[in-house]
């Protein structure tokens, strides 16, 4: 069984998140998103990051913004695999994430990797 994957990013790259959408579905990876905030607000993206087993953040340039880093905080505490697009502009955040990987290499990782949720690298 493959790994579910939580697509988070700031809604000013709401393309490249759809971009990604249509490769996940391509290649049958299941994964929840957050594109739009709901009546749940944030406590509905960290309800989704419960559901994953591997976060990845959507920030070209390095940018996130105040909820992207609530996702990769709450993530991060909750031992979930941080994966992101681009280097975060910010140290203390990027200390967070395991790996920076391109949209080819996050769907070849979740394709390929094991199938523990406790894995600690790619």
């Amino acid at each position: 069984m493959m790994r579910v994957l939580y697509v988070c990013g700031s809604f000013r790259f709401i393309r490249k998140m759809s971009e990604l959408e249509g490769r996940l579905k391509e290649e049958n990876i299941e994964f929840r998103m957050s594109k739009k905030i709901g009546s749940r607000g944030i406590l509905g993206c960290l309800e989704k990051i419960d559901e994953a087993d591997v976060v990845y953040v959507v920030n070209p340039d390095g940018y996130v913004g105040r909820s992207v880093c609530i996702d990769i905080g709450y993530a991060y505490a909750k031992g979930k695999p941080i994966y992101c697009m681009f280097p975060i502009d910010g140290p203390p955040v990027m200390k967070m994430v395991k790996r920076v990987l391109s949209f080819e290499e996050l769907i070849n990782f979740l394709k390929h990797s094991s199938h523990s949720k406790n894995e600690k690298s790619i």
